[in-house]
């Protein structure tokens, strides 16, 4: 692998980690896709903790998947890009069926 690859493995999956775990804890929250642009008043119908929990755990499997699509890539390896790409995908799925499941605990 070269220094390139070592580098784009490490710190795309290393952000992404690090911007998931910022969301967990309610940081951040602005770079969340369509939050800013929300009225106050959907936005107060919204549990925000718990949105912010799901989608923080959601980015930071994301890193991790991103993490296993990076080295199966740079090292040819098909099952482990592979698995990166179905961690990804679980959870993608997850933040959308997630919120549909259950709506009493995102919403208020």
């Amino acid at each position: 692998m070269s220094i390139l690859g070592m580098i784009l493995t490490l710190l795309i999956p290393w952000g992404a980690v690090l911007w998931g775990v910022n969301i967990y804890h309610q940081k951040g929250t602005w770079f969340l896709d369509g939050w800013n642009t929300m009225r106050e008043e959907e936005k107060a119908s919204y549990n925000e903790e718990e949105m912010c929990h799901l989608f923080g755990r959601c980015i930071i499997f994301c890193g991790v998947g991103a993490f296993l699509l990076l080295y199966g890539s740079f090292n040819q390896n098909d099952y482990i890009l592979c698995s990166g790409i179905g961690v990804v995908a679980i959870a993608v799925i997850l933040s959308i069926l997630l919120p549909k499941i259950n709506p009493g605990k995102y919403r208020k």
